[in-house]
């Protein structure tokens, strides 16, 4: 309620402005205007923008008019385009030419305060719409370029938030200091209760950080041991307080839980030991294998966890389109995850994500990680078809490529059975019989029996070695199969042809891509900390990356002159489709030679609509 007081939503008007700077440079500057970066931003990227879908966000009925979102959400992502701060940004758009005509504003209304900027993004966390802004944009433009989703791969990388990383020693310290800082802010009562020695280790006289973490490998486990029993004194000092109470207070008692346990008898200080006069505490430090990989890595953000193989920080998986018909591919779904956790993890939630806004895939490409028996028969159930390697070694590669490779069929496998997921799609065996009833054992989905015909199997030739076995209570020959070990058996078998590998090759196209994000747009350390900060930030930097490529193929389309034709491989008369600004999508046939059909009258503002690619 609070981020909507002071504003009330107003939509832009679709007004142009005489004043803009197009009208008033001279014709040669404004020609070049007109075939930059920021006249395909303004026709193709800025309409994908709707501002009635972030109306929820203002007051309905009471305060001041609130800044064009167009304007303020199209200066976001122009700042994760180019990767820069606030105060770059808005220099750009006060100064910047090209930023003034992307955003179709004049040199009057080019100005946004910093505090706009912190107030729209404090909407979309308060509200939980983070993901609107990449979805929206994101949804539209598939639609209005016609890019192909049917085929899409999945791959995860590394990112950082605004934080130090800070060793075992040094989290110690930096979260009793924050602590002890609030307290001392908040609460200057209580805080005359922390004993002196021990504020002193932490905190200098004037607040600011003591080097007490600064040490030595050789003297770090001594001090390691002073801090775990000043952490159990300050937990149990003010344990019940107002001071409890604190966010702070609440990391303190996090870091004594998971990096320290409570023993019977007290643990005394040793003789030289910077707490001797403080006394015994009844805790003693865990060895560093006992502390989880999702334990507290850092006060500053508690969300960060730990991976053994890239560090501290967070996740992000990335799946994009990747069509041969596509003359540019996009981002279709972004999503931050722990860095403790494991890949195999976010294979669903990701195909529910393309599902639940249409966007499901008939394959996702994965690397070994994603593709577990259980995740690819519970994508097959969505309909999609999970392209990705065996896990657990080549071994039962080899096995399989050795079966193919004999010259003497042997018996019939339950691989050798074709299998749906989906109940509705029929059953075969190897003769080519169809299954006539299909039930699941003990009530459970991932385990089915199939039943076939007793004429059909009895007169079979592979009758002596099927592994189908006659049920009379069944009417038939039933072959129970579990849906995790066919799929892996199958899996096996086409991973030892030549073919998976082809299918397989296109899903290294999307490490370009978390290139693109890290070194282009800032996505490998992030400015900000915390998860909703962070999933907001990977969410407009994947929208930017997005609408970069957008502009990027409308120039290139554009370069090469309105005779050129479609991408290599891809059909010879497509429909594309843009977006204008009046908000409704026109469709553009292109035949082979890129010529316009003749029956077509050109409107004023059909020049671009032929070259969007």
């Amino acid at each position: 309620h609070r981020a909507k007081e002071g504003q009330m939503f107003r939509a832009r008007s679709p007004q142009r402005s005489l004043l803009e700077s197009q009208y008033l440079v001279p014709p040669a500057k404004a020609k070049l205007l007109r075939s930059s970066w920021a006249e395909a931003f303004q026709q193709h990227a800025l309409p994908l923008i709707r501002e009635e879908s972030f109306a929820h966000l203002y007051c309905p009925n009471n305060g001041r008019p609130n800044a064009p979102v167009q304007v303020v959400l199209g200066v976001l992502l122009l700042k994760e385009i180019f990767n820069l701060t606030d105060a770059e940004a808005l220099e750009q758009l006060e100064f910047n030419l090209l930023w003034q005509h992307a955003l179709a504003v004049s040199a009057d209304e080019s100005h946004l305060c910093q505090k706009t900027l912190h107030n729209f993004r404090t909407r979309l966390l308060t509200q939980d719409t983070q993901r609107l802004v990449f979805e929206e944009t994101t949804d539209r433009m598939i639609q209005a370029l016609g890019v192909h989703v049917d085929r899409q791969r999945l791959d995860s990388t590394h990112i950082v938030s605004n934080i130090a990383v800070l060793t075992r020693l040094g989290l110690f310290c930096e979260t009793v200091r924050v602590f002890l800082s609030q307290l001392r802010r908040q609460h200057p009562r209580l805080n005359g209760r922390v004993p002196e020695g021990l504020r002193r280790r932490y905190l200098k006289d004037d607040g600011t950080a003591s080097s007490y973490g600064d040490v030595r490998r050789d003297r770090a486990r001594r001090r390691l041991a002073v801090c775990a029993r000043d952490v159990y004194r300050l937990h149990q000092l003010f344990a019940g307080t107002v001071a409890g109470q604190l966010a702070e207070y609440s990391l303190l008692a996090r870091l004594l839980m998971e990096q320290c346990e409570i023993t019977v008898t007290e643990q005394p200080p040793q003789d030289d030991d910077d707490d001797i006069d403080d006394g015994g505490c009844p805790v003693a430090l865990k060895e560093p294998k006992e502390v989880a990989s999702s334990s507290l890595q850092t006060p500053h953000d508690a969300d960060v966890t730990y991976s053994g193989h890239k560090g501290k920080g967070y996740e992000v998986q990335v799946a994009e389109t990747c069509h041969d018909d596509n003359a540019v591919e996009l981002i279709t779904h972004v999503a931050v995850t722990d860095s403790c956790g494991s890949d195999a993890d976010a294979t669903l939630p990701t195909l529910e994500s393309l599902w639940d806004r249409d966007l499901q895939p008939a394959e996702l490409v994965a690397d070994t990680t994603y593709g577990s028996a259980e995740n690819a028969v519970a994508a097959a159930t969505l309909g999609t078809e999970l392209i990705s390697p065996v896990g657990g070694g080549k071994a039962g590669v080899q096995a399989a490529a050795e079966v193919e490779a004999t010259d003497e069929p042997g018996p019939p496998s339950p691989a050798d059975f074709t299998v749906p997921v989906v109940a509705q799609e029929e059953a075969m065996c190897p003769a080519g019989h169809a299954a006539v009833e299909r039930f699941e054992v003990d009530g459970k989905r991932e385990r089915v029996g199939l039943v076939f015909a007793a004429e059909r199997c009895e007169g079979c030739p592979h009758y002596e070695r099927c592994p189908a076995r006659l049920d009379e209570e069944a009417g038939g020959y039933v072959l129970v199969v579990d849906l995790a070990a066919h799929n892996l058996e199958v899996r096996r078998r086409q991973e030892a042809s030549g073919e998976f590998r082809k299918r397989y090759a296109i899903r290294a196209g999307i490490e370009g891509t978390n290139s693109e994000l890290k070194r282009r747009h800032g996505l490998g350390k992030l400015r900000v900390r915390g998860r909703r900060r962070v999933v907001l930030s990977v969410c407009l930097k994947a929208a930017a990356c997005n609408l970069k490529r957008l502009t990027r193929a409308i120039l290139t389309r554009k370069a090469a002159g309105p005779t050129a034709s479609g991408p290599e491989g891809g059909p010879r008369a497509v429909m594309r489709r843009v977006v204008r600004l009046s908000g409704r999508v026109i469709a553009f046939l292109v035949d082979e030679r890129g010529d316009r059909r003749p029956d077509r009258v050109p409107t004023p503002t059909a020049n671009l609509v032929g070259q969007c690619p």
